[in-house]
This record gives structure tokens, C-alpha cells and sequence, in this order.
């Protein structure tokens, strides 16, 4: 007798994932980035800009914004390269031959602040020199950014505490700070360069790309590759250490905090008569 044999109908579904899910690390770098962009600071800026194409800067104005900046400005350059040597020992005994790339994460920001952008050419011109040449294409001479009748109180916080945290805080903490200073750089440079643009002839500007303005121009250009770089650098740090979110966070917050009372200063003293102007 032959056996039957029934073959069964059921078909055997296949379920796609509406969505990729975000690794942890993700998560936790993208509620940090949201706050930065949600942050009062990121609005201060915002504020500033709109006070930049609103009313031209007289030459009071004008110092303040350069002498300030410059004090801002200070301790960057030689602040990555300490936490960029940071993060590589930091990593070493967890990653023997992938810690110099997560330090590199960091170390690409300082690559153009060093002149380092085009090594065939060798060493150029650094973005502090070239942030001199930039200031006194608008009158403003090395001797008044070292004024500190024209330096904000502010700017001079700034600047310690870009010091303290690049060189001696927590990581989780630095690379918050670092973050938050990447992904803010973009809309600042962008902001000032478009307030310079809209008073083109009161800057005595050929023209919305006048070589004046490229101190500002190449910061648009190259911000938004650090800000992704620095991004990697944060995921790959929650990777290994979740239990850093809240130091990443705080870092972040520090920043911001100051950062936004930066340019509300700045905002509020660029709107004032220059008889009025006290530093």
C-alpha cells in the first residue's frame, strides 16, 4: 500500500524591521546632539547673527568682536591636541593598534587650525595667523586684540574652560565640551559670515567672496567634517563606556552654558551706542 504523503501549506513569513535600529551608543551621542542644538546657547548665536546682518559694526564694535573672538579663540588649537593624545591613551590598553585612530577622530580639527591642510605644500599658515590677517583686513591691529578694554569678561571664561576641559577634565566630559564646540561651529561661521556679507559695502567688500572674509569662508567649508568626525569620536566612546553618557552630557552643557552667555554679551554690546560701550 503506497503512503500518502500531505504536504503542508503553511508558508513561512519573513518580517522586515520597519527601521534600522540605532545601536545604544547612538542613542545616547544623538539625546546629547539634540540638546546642543535645543540648548538656550545655540539660540544666543542665533541672535548674534541677527544682530550681525541688522546693523553694521563700527570700529568700537568691531574690536570687540575680534579682541573677544580672539580671546575665545585661545585655547582651541593646542586644546585638541591634548585631548586628541588623551583619547589615544585612553584607548591604547583597550584597542593596541586602534587607539591612534580614535584619536585622530579628534586630532582632524586641528589639522587646518595648525596649517596642516595641504601637506604637499608644507606647513601653512595657521588659523590664529590667519585670523591676524583677517582682523586687520577690518582695521583692527594685534595690539587691540590684546586690549583688555576690548576682551569680555566672558571670553575670558571661555576661554579657561576650554583649557580646563580639553587638558584636564573627565574624557566623557572633553569630548562633550568638544562636541558641543564642533557642532556649533558650523552656524557660527556661517552666521558671521553672511552678517559681514550683508553690509558689503559699509566692510569696503568687492563682493560677497572678497578674499576678506576667507578666515570665515574655509570655516564653513571644513566645520561640518569635524562636527562628524567629532560625532564618531563620541559613538565609539559610549561604545565602550555607556556609563560616560552623563559625562559626555555635562561637558556638552558646560559649553553651551557659556558659550550662550558669550554671544548674548556680545549681542547686547554691539547694540549699544559706542559712547556707551564699556568693557
Amino acid at each position: 500500500m503506497a503512503q500518502s504523503v500531505a504536504f503542508s501549506t503553511t508558508t513561512t513569513q519573513v518580517f522586515s524591521p520597519s527601521r534600522t535600529e540605532k545601536r545604544p551608543s547612538e542613542a545616547l551621542l544623538d539625546a546629547v546632539a539634540t540638546r546642543i542644538e535645543s540648548h538656550p546657547g545655540m539660540f544666543a548665536l542665533k541672535g548674534f547673527g541677527e544682530q550681525m546682518r541688522r546693523q553694521t559694526l563700527d570700529p568700537a564694535a568691531l574690536r570687540l568682536f575680534f579682541a573677544s573672538t580672539a580671546e575665545f579663540f585661545r585655547e582651541v588649537p593646542g586644546g585638541i591636541l591634548a585631548l586628541a593624545l588623551r583619547l589615544t591613551d585612553d584607548w591604547m590598553p583597550h584597542a593596541r593598534f586602534g587607539a591612534v585612530e580614535k584619536g585622530a577622530q579628534i586630532l582632524y580639527s586641528a589639522v587646518d587650525e595648525f596649517g596642516l591642510h595641504q601637506l604637499r605644500r608644507g606647513v601653512q599658515a595657521s588659523h590664529h595667523a590667519f585670523f591676524l590677517e583677517t582682523a586687520a583686513a577690518f582695521g583692527v591691529a594685534q595690539s587691540e586684540l590684546d586690549d583688555p578694554a576690548a576682551i569680555t569678561a566672558v571670553a575670558r571664561e571661555m576661554a579657561a574652560l576650554t583649557a580646563l576641559f580639553y587638558r584636564r577634565r573627565p574624557i566623557g566630559e572633553s569630548l562633550g565640551f568638544h562636541l558641543a564646540s564642533e557642532l556649533t561651529s558650523d552656524v557660527e561661521f556661517t552666521l558671521c559670515l553672511e552678517g559681514f556679507q550683508a553690509h558689503a559695502t559699509d566692510y569696503a567688500l568687492a563682493g560677497p567672496d572678497d578674499p576678506k572674509l576667507g578666515f570665515y569662508f574655509i570655516h564653513t567649508q571644513v566645520e561640518p567634517m569635524h562636527g562628524s568626525s567629532s560625532r564618531t569620536a563620541v559613538r565609539d566612546y559610549l561604545e565602550r563606556r555607556p556609563d560616560c553618557a552623563g559625562e559626555v552630557a555635562a561637558g556638552a552643557e558646560a559649553f553651551m552654558d557659556c558659550y550662550g552667555r558669550f554671544f548674548a554679551t556680545l549681542t547686547e554690546r554691539i547694540s549699544m551706542p559706542a559712547l556707551r560701550r564699556v568693557a
